[in-house]
């Protein structure tokens, strides 16, 4: 009898750890995720933090990834399989022949985020747009997200441009920069941008990207299509992921901040001063068509990109 009673118990048991493996496969693949250190990315660390990705069956590695513009050419290399370029990264690879698609939606800007801004030495003339028409301006990436929206700013604000010296210099060094009076404005971000206002090295002349008519999507997801099309529901399984972790993270804002401390490499009492982002984990054609027109007036598109290719279904 005893010996009976274990065998069914074995036999619910291995019932049991096959329906597991039915509701929560996991895939034998890694997947290696290419990111930046931006809390635009954050619902993809509470995935990965929180065990999101392996409850969906995933096996995620995380790769931080100093330079994003380098993120298409690995995703298409396949060293990388989803990955974190900007918009205008993604967007202009597309059009030189990459096929990518937009997985999954990271943090978006709007009205009221004050963690990027445009500033000056406290003794500057600057205080509008048009005022820096003739000027030097830092930021730590040429045509890259901070940079095109900057320029959106200064045209929406009666600004040229095209009438600006744009430098490119990190973030690390660009307060030293101002200061020095190589340049008269900088793109700062914090947790610099505290930094700078705590030491009075800077002034804010506007936070720029919060100034916008709209909404800006600052982060996404992204696969190339040959990864995607061979692995359909590892690539489902990781938006699923992604969506849930945004749901947790509005829910429970701590989950983002425990986070952040294990994939930003900056300490806590730093990361006390970063703003809670938002997160839109479904990125829809209006979204896309945000970044079409900035980038068709920036004449960084010769062509729209097509948003019926570029989402991922």
């Amino acid at each position: 009898m005893q010996v009976l009673c274990k065998k069914i118990a074995l036999q619910f048991a291995l019932f049991g750890f096959m329906l597991t493996g039915l509701l929560n496969p996991v895939y034998a693949q890694k997947i290696v995720f290419g990111f930046s250190a931006s809390t635009a990315f954050a619902n993809a660390f509470v995935a990965a933090n929180e065990g999101i990705f392996k409850k969906h069956g995933l096996d995620v590695e995380m790769k931080l990834v100093p330079n994003s513009a380098t993120t298409p050419a690995a995703l298409m290399a396949g060293s990388l399989q989803v990955a974190t370029p900007t918009a205008p990264n993604t967007m202009q690879a597309v059009e030189q022949g990459l096929d990518l698609v937009v997985l999954a939606g990271g943090g978006y800007y709007t009205k009221g985020m004050d963690d990027v801004a445009i500033v000056v030495r406290p003794d500057s003339p600057i205080k509008t747009a048009k005022d820096f028409e003739g000027k030097r301006v830092s930021t730590p990436g040429l045509n890259a997200f901070l940079h095109v929206l900057f320029r959106k700013w200064m045209t929406q604000n009666g600004g040229d441009y095209r009438k600006v010296t744009f430098t490119e210099n990190a973030f690390a060094q660009s307060i030293d920069v101002l200061r020095s009076g190589q340049v008269d404005g900088v793109l700062a971000v914090q947790p610099f941008l505290s930094r700078a206002l705590e030491t009075q090295s800077a002034r804010v002349v506007a936070f720029y990207i919060a100034d916008l008519e709209t909404d800006v999507q600052a982060g996404w997801h992204v696969a190339h299509r040959k990864w995607v099309d061979a692995n359909p529901k590892q690539a489902a399984a990781f938006r699923a992921a992604i969506e849930e972790a945004s749901v947790l993270a509005l829910k429970d804002p701590s989950v983002v901040r425990k986070a952040n401390l294990v994939y930003i490499p900056f300490p806590a009492e730093v990361q006390a001063k970063f703003p809670e982002p938002k997160f839109r984990p479904v990125i829809t054609p209006d979204v896309v068509q945000v970044w079409n027109k900035i980038m068709m007036e920036q004449g960084m598109l010769k062509a729209p990109i097509d948003v019926s290719k570029f989402l991922y279904k």
